[in-house]
């Protein structure tokens, strides 16, 4: 498998992570990102065999949450944030349970599971639906249930493509929340295999990402 990354800081005013409540409320998901300013890049298609065509669907586990409340929150929708030439198909929901068996965080689609627990991963949940439970106990640094959300992402077009951050919408009850967390994803165009293969595409997500 191949991959590159890159990371960069944002500063607070860049919005790395915002959340919006109809009520007004603190928003129950904990996002549980550690690395601010992340960028990820995978090619397709690339010699592994895990993406052996430019528009093979490639795995993105980028982002954790846990639920800092006592009661669950059902996810309504998962979108990129400024999406350029890229497909979501889908996203799904695993849990990791203790943080353990997280999975690998980018990989051709039939490989993202590769680090699961084949229990954990055979209940993973699809979008909209899927529910995130309570976890308010002060669990430390290692010990919350992460649920990580999954995309499923392909190409548009043999020129590759990116986004800068990931949209998740719940409800809990009757309020509605909003989290935004910006990391770049890419997907390279196809060529050469390299990391300046993706130089481009992170430049573009410098570029576009929010700014003070």
């Amino acid at each position: 498998m191949f991959r590159y990354a890159a990371a960069a800081a944002l500063t607070a005013a860049a919005g790395l992570l915002l959340a919006a409540c109809s009520a007004g409320s603190r928003p129950p998901l904990v996002d549980m990102m550690t690395q601010e300013g992340e960028k990820v890049c995978f090619p397709a298609p690339n010699s592994a065999g895990d993406t052996p065509a430019w528009n093979s669907p490639v795995g993105f586990a980028l982002n954790s949450y846990y639920n800092a409340s006592s009661t669950p929150a059902e996810v309504e929708s998962v979108t990129l944030i400024d999406p350029h030439n890229l497909i979501l198909h889908k996203a799904i929901v695993y849990e990791a349970r203790r943080e353990q068996h997280q999975l690998i965080r980018e990989d051709g689609w039939p490989a993202i599971s590769t680090n699961s627990d084949p229990a954990a991963w055979a209940q993973r949940q699809a979008v909209p639906g899927a529910v995130i439970g309570p976890d308010a106990s002060d669990a430390g640094p290692t010990g919350h249930n992460a649920y990580e959300v999954v995309l499923d992402v392909s190409a548009r077009t043999p020129a590759g493509g990116y986004a800068i951050g990931q949209q998740v919408t719940y409800r809990q009850g009757s309020a509605q929340y909003t989290v935004r967390s910006y990391e770049g994803y890419a997907i390279s165009p196809a060529g050469p295999e390299g990391p300046t293969r993706c130089t481009a595409l992170f430049n573009a997500i410098d570029a576009a990402w929010p700014s003070s």
